[in-house]
């Protein structure tokens, strides 16, 4: 965890750094949902069993009128299994059978770019609506597991090593998206947002894309052995056959939905949201 945390320190200072913008400082909500691709979603076809819910909290800070600087915090939970596929091509997959769910808590941050210029003239706001890019880069928190196919419990599938392998929790994910947002006034906006995350582990799913079934004389525990091999027939339980089916590339995940945002100065407090314009007390 000590790697989140690094990531947040690295955040602070930009985010409270003081130029001509100090006060267009905002925090937001996003409420939507995620999906997942890896070695068992690997197609071009959306599997809507995939969708999982999602969201978090950001706050953006505003550097000028065309790029802003933005620290979130999100929550999502994938997940996915062969036995979902929507084609029905895959008589690999559909005999391995295999599942998993997972909860990614994740601290990132991003640079936006605004296609179009977000400033106010006075007190007329004059673009509401504020299409932007983004990319960055984050750490993410994952623990796949599965329902244990007799006692119905979940399980927690990383400590087992169903390939033989170890691998860490926490891996570096960059995401890059785009969206929209509109003032609705000078203090609230509403808006839309899309990013995908590109990772580096492909064990999101518990599943490497080279992998093989691990030896059950090696695994540590009875509930390890029954995990192993969901397989149709048991076809896998003596170890050694292919697991994996991707290996080209790592897990991606992705984050969409509904944003609102509030000024923490809203607009009428100290010097208003005009730029580098500051508004003078009129006596007549």
């Amino acid at each position: 965890m000590n790697l989140f945390v690094k990531v947040f320190l690295f955040c602070i200072p930009t985010i409270i750094a003081a130029n001509s913008y100090a006060q267009k400082t905002e925090i937001g909500l996003l409420l939507g949902g995620s999906y997942y691709y890896g070695d068992i979603v690997n197609t071009n076809r959306i599997q809507t069993q995939t969708i999982g819910p999602a969201g978090g909290v950001f706050l953006r800070k505003h550097l000028n009128k065309r790029t802003c600087f933005r620290a979130n915090f999100m929550y999502a939970r994938i997940g996915a299994a062969d036995s979902n596929l929507v084609d029905k091509k895959s008589a690999f997959q559909e005999s391995r059978n295999l599942a998993f769910y997972a909860d990614l808590f994740e601290l990132s941050g991003v640079v936006e770019y605004n296609l179009i210029l977000d400033y106010n003239k006075a007190r007329r706001i004059v673009n509401r609506a504020i299409p932007y890019v983004y990319g960055g880069l984050g750490l993410f928190y994952f623990e796949p597991k599965a329902i244990h196919p007799i006692t119905g419990n979940p399980v927690n599938l990383r400590p087992l090593k169903l390939d033989g392998s170890t691998y860490s929790p926490i891996a570096i994910a960059f995401p890059i998206g785009a969206g929209i947002r509109y003032y609705l006034n000078r203090n609230w906006q509403l808006g839309f947002d899309i990013g995908i995350r590109f990772t580096t582990t492909s064990h999101l799913d518990d599943i490497a894309g080279d992998s093989r079934y691990a030896n059950p004389a090696t695994l540590p525990s009875e509930d390890a052995k029954i995990m192993l091999d969901r397989s149709v027939g048991g076809i896998n339980s003596s170890g050694g056959t292919q697991r994996g089916k991707l290996n080209f590339i790592t897990d991606i995940y992705a984050i969409g939905g509904v944003t609102l945002t509030y000024r923490l100065w809203p607009y009428g407090l100290g010097r208003a949201f005009r730029g580098a314009a500051i508004s003078c007390p009129r006596f007549y």
